[in-house]
């Protein structure tokens, strides 16, 4: 399991918490003016290299979801 799911929607990122220590993570290092939507964090795209490079440092994990045929 990883720590964090990321779904691409172009201009923005979902970073949606998938453990308790992502929770946390978020809490301590974004929570300042953060806008959740569907149980996930709103990430400008201009940002995600920055967050990701935190999070590595941090030692947690993040993957993106299987895209969903229709």
């Amino acid at each position: 399991m990883t720590d964090f799911t990321l779904d691409d929607h172009g201009r923005i990122i979902l970073m949606r918490p998938e453990t308790l220590a992502a929770l946390h993570w978020i809490q301590e290092n974004l929570m300042d003016g953060a806008t959740w939507v569907a149980g996930s964090i709103v990430i400008d795209r201009n940002f995600l290299d920055e967050i990701l490079i935190d999070l590595f440092r941090d030692d947690l994990t993040w993957a993106t979801p299987t895209p969903t045929l229709h």
